[in-house]
């Protein structure tokens, strides 16, 4: 009999099940329209696809590339964001390309904190971001943003501009122990983008603290609505030097399977960060660097990025129009693709929403009892939002759903559809 005894590293001993375990499969079962987790259902641009397609028939990339990124991928990195950011950013010592963008947030957190340093959340935030927190040896602060309903004008729809950040709160949250704050923009889940305003308010309270870095989670970047502008709080005065910016080709050009991201800072972090991520995948699949680089070098003549912005607001605008008719409020979103229904007006009973767990995840929680009833009743499959806060705040997301419009419009026709049994299901709960 062997003596051998498994126990997983202090680190990683709390981790459990993620909430994608649950829906996904969930939704899998009972042949649910997803409309939970965030991935395309269709295919990349045209020439996205023939560009992965030319670097496969064309050989020659089937070797490791330089650990920090394919030179023709950080020079097209370069030559796109270079005007964004208004800086001639150097290929070599400002960009680092990443396995997508979680692996980059997770090296940039390795690299930044110290056992025992505290890192800012925003909640809701992308769960990810603790689990590289805890790996890392820190300890997450959460603060959150709220929903501030009397700023709408009368008659004014709910918006996500509406979410605020309470900045007496930031600044209090921020101690001598705070090493790294994490900004995402635009916001996943509630579609917010951080208005320049904001950002100018946000870097006067970080500045104020040398030892602060600021890690600002941009893949949304390209998904902008309306009449809602992207400011990078990267080009805000005094910001470069403490700012690490996250991308995503996956995000970009619907290709998140391909996981290809990138990080844009100053040479001395970048530096720090190529360093640790030796040590993690050494380097990113060659092929894909490749196919991603000739992708990027011909978004400005085909126009792609409005392109892609109008595709997206159209989708926006379609489940918002099927979630706001199912009696759902929509929260309707500056970016990003996803949307927040609240779901205040549907009523469970029983054990509804609970007896069909597959993981015992969440069984008093209850926006997750009304998510797995959506799934598995009304057939549409969404998150539930308080995956996205912290255990003290979680009931800040109880009466609302994520749903996400990166599909198919006919996929989200039928999903409109299928909600429509709300009006019923409420209809017999007020008799």
């Amino acid at each position: 009999m062997s003596n051998y005894i498994f126990k997983p590293s202090a680190q990683t001993a709390s981790f459990g099940p993620t909430v994608w375990v649950e829906f996904s499969p969930l939704a899998a079962k009972y042949k649910a329209i997803n409309l939970g987790q965030g991935f395309p259902d269709f295919e990349p641009p045209s020439f996205v696809s023939e560009a992965s397609i030319k670097t496969t028939e064309s050989g020659g990339f089937n070797q490791y590339a330089r650990s920090a990124g394919h030179l023709r991928l950080v020079n097209a990195i370069s030559t796109v964001y270079s005007p964004l950011f208004g800086r001639t950013l150097d290929p070599m010592t400002e960009i680092m390309v990443s396995v997508g963008a979680s692996e980059g947030l997770f090296v940039a957190i390795q690299t930044i904190v110290n056992k025992g340093d505290e890192v800012i959340l925003i909640e809701p935030f992308f769960d990810i971001y603790t689990g590289a927190v805890t790996m890392a040896g820190g300890q997450a602060k959460c603060i959150s943003l709220r929903e501030y309903k009397e700023d709408r004008k009368p008659g004014e729809q709910r918006s996500s501009r509406h979410w605020k950040l309470d900045w007496s709160e930031l600044e209090s949250a921020i101690t001598d122990k705070t090493r790294l704050i994490i900004l995402n923009n635009p916001h996943n889940p509630t579609g917010k983008v951080w208005s320049r305003e904001e950002l100018l308010k946000f870097s006067e309270i970080v500045q104020k603290h040398p030892h602060l870095t600021v890690i600002s989670d941009e893949v949304y970047e390209w998904m902008t609505y309306d009449d809602a502008v992207h400011t990078r709080i990267a080009t805000l005065p005094g910001m470069y030097e403490r700012t690490i910016t996250i991308g995503s080709s996956g995000k970009t050009f619907s290709i998140t399977g391909w996981k290809v991201g990138w990080i844009i800072g100053p040479r001395a972090i970048v530096s720090a960060i190529s360093m640790s991520h030796q040590y993690v995948p050494f380097s990113v699949s060659t092929p894909h660097q490749e196919a991603v680089a000739i992708a990027l070098e011909q978004v400005e003549q085909r126009n792609y990025f409005h392109e892609l912005r109008t595709m997206y607001q159209a989708k926006r605008d379609k489940l918002v129009g099927g979630l706001r008719a199912a009696g759902l409020d929509p929260v309707v979103p500056e970016g990003t693709y996803f949307v927040m229904g609240d779901t205040s007006n549907i009523k469970l009973s029983g054990d509804q929403g609970q007896n069909t767990s597959l993981t015992g995840m969440g069984l008093n929680l209850r926006d997750w009892n009304v998510c797995r009833w959506l799934t598995t009743d009304i057939g549409v499959a969404s998150i539930p939002p308080s995956a996205f806060y912290s255990e003290e705040h979680a009931k800040e997301g109880f009466n609302y759903a994520r749903f996400c419009f990166c599909k198919k419009d006919e996929v989200l026709d039928r999903a409109n559809q299928s909600l429509l049994k709300l009006k019923d299901h409420n209809n017999n709960n007020q008799k």
